[in-house]
This record gives C-alpha cells, sequence and structure tokens, in this order.
C-alpha cells in the first residue's frame, strides 16, 4: 500500500510531482521576464553538474577502495559522455551501458527540459491554449504507444513524453488563483478516489501518473497557505537546502547498505533499524556534498 499510493508506484508520483513543481516554480520566476539564454543556462548546469560530479566522484573512490581498482566490465569507455553530461542514470534505464553510480533518470530528463524551457516559454505565453493542446496530445500519444524492448522508443518517452508533465505545471502556476477554491480540491479528491479503488490496469503507467500528480499538485496547492507558520517554513528550507545532494547519493547508499542483508529474512524492527542507519548514513554525506560544493564554487 505505502508503495503504491492511489494505485501508481510511489516514485511515479514523486517524478510528476517534481515535473509539475518544476514547471509552475519555472514559469514564476521567469514569466513575461526576457530569457538571456547564456546566463539561464549557465545557471542551471551550475545548480545541477557540479554537485553531480563531487557527488559521483565519491562514489567512485569508494568503489575504487572497495573493489580495490576500477573496472568497467567490457564497457565502451565512450558511455562515460553520457556521466560528463548527466545522463547516466537516464541511458541505463532506458537499457543502454552506463557508469551509473549515484542521481535518478530524471535527471537527465529535467536537464532537457532545462534545455529547452525557452522555447516552451515563448510558445507558452504566445498560444497557452495551443501549447496546452499540443503537449496534452504528444503525451497520450507516446505513453500510449509501448515498445517494451525498444530502447530508443523508452528513452523518447522517459524525455520528449515526459516534457508535456512539465507544461501541465506551466499551466497550474498561470491559473493558480482559479484553482484555489474548494470546488478544486473537491475534484481532486474525487479523481484520488476513483483511481484508488477502480481498475486501470490497461492504462499506461505514466498517464495514471499524470492524473494522480495533477490531483496531489491542486490538494497541496489549497492546503499550503495553512501550513505558513515559521517554524514550517524553517524546517522546510533546511531540508530543501539538502534535497538535491540525498536525491544523488541516496540509492548509492542504500544499495551499500542492504547488500549485507537478506532482506528476505529482515523482519519488521530490522527493516526499521535498516531505515535509520540508512538515514543516518545519507544525511551526514548529502551536508559533505553540499558543503564540498559551496566551497569549491566559492558560494556561501
Amino acid at each position: 500500500m505505502t508503495a503504491f499510493p492511489f494505485n501508481i508506484y510511489i516514485g511515479d508520483l514523486g517524478v510528476g510531482l517534481f515535473l509539475l513543481i518544476s514547471g509552475a516554480s519555472m514559469y514564476y520566476v521567469y514569466a513575461n521576464q526576457k530569457l538571456n539564454l547564456a546566463n539561464f543556462s549557465k545557471k542551471r548546469l551550475l545548480n545541477i553538474l557540479p554537485m553531480f560530479y563531487i557527488a559521483y566522484a565519491l562514489a567512485f573512490l569508494y568503489n575504487f577502495w572497495m573493489n580495490k581498482g576500477f573496472s568497467h566490465d567490457g564497457i565502451s569507455l565512450k558511455w562515460g559522455l553520457s556521466t560528463i553530461f548527466g545522463f547516466d542514470s537516464l541511458m541505463q534505464t532506458a537499457g543502454f551501458p552506463s557508469f551509473m553510480l549515484v542521481g535518478e533518470w530524471f535527471l537527465g530528463m529535467i536537464m532537457m527540459v532545462y534545455l529547452v524551457f525557452p522555447l516552451l516559454k515563448v510558445c507558452f505565453e504566445k498560444q497557452t491554449g495551443l501549447t496546452l493542446l499540443i503537449s496534452s496530445i504528444i503525451f497520450l500519444v507516446v505513453q500510449s504507444v509501448q515498445y517494451p524492448e525498444n530502447k530508443i522508443w523508452t528513452l523518447v518517452q522517459l524525455t520528449i513524453g515526459l516534457i508535456p508533465v512539465f507544461v501541465f505545471g506551466m499551466f497550474l502556476q498561470k491559473y493558480a488563483k482559479a484553482l484555489n477554491n474548494i470546488v478544486s480540491i473537491g475534484l481532486s479528491v474525487f479523481v484520488l478516489i476513483v483511481v484508488s479503488f477502480g481498475k486501470f490496469g490497461d492504462v499506461p503507467s505514466k498517464i495514471m501518473m499524470a492524473i494522480v500528480s495533477v490531483a496531489v499538485f491542486v490538494i497541496l496547492t489549497n492546503v499550503a497557505k495553512y501550513l505558513e507558520q515559521k517554524s514550517i517554513k524553517r524546517c522546510v528550507t533546511w531540508l530543501v537546502k539538502y534535497a538535491y545532494p540525498i536525491f544523488l547519493i541516496h540509492h548509492f547508499v542504500i544499495n551499500q547498505v542492504v547488500k549485507h542483508f537478506d532482506l528476505l529474512m529482515v523482519g519488521k524492527l530490522d527493516s526499521y533499524i535498516l531505515f535509520v542507519l540508512c538515514l543516518s548514513i545519507i544525511f551526514p554525506i548529502s551536508v559533505l556534498v553540499y558543503r564540498l560544493e559551496r566551497m569549491i564554487l566559492n558560494v556561501k
């Protein structure tokens, strides 16, 4: 149940909300502004790649020490190019060889979103309805056509096929005031109830992801105004500061920890202890990665 809220995988819900929030926040910041492409690209890359490189270097050195050397298991070093640009996890998820150690597949996907955002912004501001319609069609078509053995098509589904969800976030931000009412909450709750108890096994997972994520997003934006106490804001701000390094290294750390246990034999109490152990390792390493990046970039 906890792994599949509202009948979708919890990881998909996280990805959907991340894309919606990214689209909403990017539109909020840059709406009706003329973008300087050079400054925009530089800022996005500096927000993503330096910390990725630091996390990757730490993971690589750990593996180098534990394995007593570096082995690329027959993988051509040319695939290291995808690591340089932060696309290695995305490539691995699509079925291509990679040297992936840290991060998630949608790190590469969100970098592609940032790459096309200036064009999306122009189209969205000039023809909002048409941009939303075309995005919706692209999303439905790409996610409905399944070629699970085709690596290129899987890559398309995980990139071009998900950019429309980012556009949906832009749309939700533009019309946030119109959605700030009890009717929107009621409809969103109704959608979540229907998808939770209905049978939608034939609906592609990413389409279900978008439906559920939009409903949850609308509910969260409506209730957020009741959570604006200073103590909550300070806590959230503190957590957000380390969210990206946590995102980068959590899978690597978890994999290193759990490989020492037979997870099929671990009891409930042991699972909780293992969870706390993972957290106690992940957080200090995340702080280290964050501070190293600040120090290297000379940012206070």
